[in-house]
């Protein structure tokens, strides 16, 4: 407990403060996070952290990473045409390609890739903060709600101790903190507020469940060992990644 509590405090506190300071060293933080993510979940379904599945991956990943950080912006739905015709070019022409093998490419594709692009679209933005109280949120309150109150399984079969009152106290906690943070950004749209972190507190949960369950089907106990107490990168970023888009698509729409 003593290990994983002093790595988050200072994987925290290294995360704000790039946060904080934003620019070039942000965006290289989230693309190196995206690339960790990539590898680990490449060993998880190929065995293989450089499996070619992974590089195509790894390549979609420095795409976006330039067509943010360079002139190419507004290239993004170039890079993706790129990356799915890629994809569909390897089913056809690659022999020991299946369906199911493609099928992987593309969910870490979705899942790492396109998932945490959102925070770097998100660097130098006030709402940025918002992804963290939500998922970081969301997960501590539904760990104590349910460590004092939790009585009833949410979902047995794929994380044993997580229950329907620690996931209604991280959704109730976290909206909390949303709210408080609106206040203090002077944005009074409550009734937006209200929905929008409820909904996104529920896909943290549904993040954290998602890692879960490739775990489990995959029989491995964290995605890797680079955060002593923790695990992997996937291990402590899996809510932030359903979070990202939710915060992403609110501020840009109903701000």
């Amino acid at each position: 407990m003593r290990q994983r509590v002093l790595t988050g405090v200072a994987g925290g506190a290294f995360i704000a403060a790039v946060t904080y300071f934003g620019g070039t060293l942000y965006d290289f933080v989230y693309f190196g996070i995206i690339c960790i993510g990539i590898y680990e979940l490449s060993k998880a379904f190929f065995n293989n952290g450089f499996d070619y599945g992974a590089v195509v991956n790894y390549m979609f990943a420095i795409a976006l990473f330039i067509e943010k950080t360079t002139k190419y912006q507004h290239f993004f739905d170039f890079f993706l045409f790129m990356y799915i015709s890629l994809n569909f070019l390897i089913f056809v022409f690659n022999k020991k390609t299946d369906i199911k093998k493609i099928s992987e490419i593309v969910f870490i594709g979705c899942y790492v890739v396109f998932f945490m692009y959102h925070m770097m679209l998100m660097n130098g933005s006030v709402y940025v903060w918002l992804v963290y109280i939500i998922a970081f949120g969301s997960d501590t309150f539904a760990y104590f709600t349910g460590r004092f109150f939790g009585r009833h399984k949410l979902y047995p079969e794929v994380s044993p101790n997580k229950t329907i009152e620690g996931a209604i106290g991280g959704v109730i906690g976290s909206t909390l903190l949303s709210l408080i943070y609106f206040n203090y950004l002077s944005i009074n749209k409550y009734i937006y507020i209200i929905i929008f972190s409820v909904s996104a507190s529920v896909f943290s949960i549904a993040g954290d469940l998602a890692a879960s369950k490739i775990k489990r089907e995959h029989g491995i106990k964290d995605f890797g060992y680079m955060l002593p107490g923790h695990g992997g990168i996937l291990d402590r970023f899996d809510s932030v990644l359903f979070v990202a888009p939710v915060v992403y698509y609110f501020v840009r729409h109903f701000l």
